[in-house]
């Protein structure tokens, strides 16, 4: 059963906004870009990667909150129980669609940090930590599942580097070193995140080796954002629902 179809038609569609999501793993620039593109649109509703919502107090930031609690230190919020995690941090990208709704059907754009790729991809590790072929079947699965609840991104724009220069970012960010183990989750997850958006119109990816300048990458994107025709979704009853 899908709780929100995607029919064509439907009050409100003719004025929807673009849904944007940024991929790639740590490093790669997500949030860099992302601001630096919003400056290239008119008014877009930036929403913050997962991991960086924890002060909000909304059910979403409640629940990544209880996860990096239980996680302790690992950067992947890794608790010990994959299953209920996947199903948790799903459960806060359903919540994130439901914020961002009604500012989207009223033409807003919105662009949206780490979104259901992501999820799909690092759970899928976590679930089969030794085993690519399954780990890859998982993540097709996993976005099978979240795209019955809410709808994919319009645009999702896939970022990708060499991992060694992306992982010195992130270290540089953090104040703390990137260990072993999570260097070879990393490097697996960034061939994850190719393997699962093949063939899939939707993905836009962007090399930062090949385009190095931050500026240009983000009027890049920004055309694509602009160029992007979505898909009409059914208006939501605007009554009750968070703007």
């Amino acid at each position: 059963m899908s709780v929100y179809p995607h029919p064509p038609g439907g009050e409100g569609t003719d004025r929807r906004g673009v849904l944007v999501s940024f991929e790639g793993i740590s490093g790669i620039g997500k949030s860099h870009l992302t601001r630096l593109v919003a400056q290239h649109l008119d008014g877009p509703l930036v929403v913050e990667e997962f991991s960086g919502r924890r002060q909000r107090g909304d059910l979403g930031s409640r629940i990544v909150s209880a996860l990096a609690e239980a996680a302790g230190a690992d950067r992947f919020l890794r608790g010990g129980c994959p299953a209920s995690e996947t199903l948790l941090l799903l459960a806060v990208q359903l919540h994130t669609f439901e914020t961002i709704r009604v500012p989207l059907h009223t033409g807003r754009t919105v662009l949206e940090g780490r979104s259901l790729h992501s999820v799909a991809v690092y759970q899928a590790a976590a679930l089969h930590p030794h085993d690519d072929a399954a780990a890859l079947a998982q993540a097709h699965a996993l976005m099978t599942e979240a795209t019955a609840w809410r709808p994919a991104p319009d645009v999702t724009v896939l970022l990708t580097d060499h991992v060694d220069r992306a992982l010195a970012r992130a270290e540089q960010r953090d104040g703390r070193p990137i260990g072993a183990d999570e260097r070879a989750v990393h490097e697996r997850c960034a061939r994850l995140f190719e393997e699962l958006t093949a063939g899939d119109s939707r993905v836009r990816r962007l090399d930062r080796a090949a385009q190095p300048d931050p500026q240009a990458a983000a009027g890049l994107i920004a055309d694509w954002i602009t160029t992007a025709r979505p898909l009409p979704w059914p208006a939501p009853a605007l009554e009750g629902v968070p703007a």
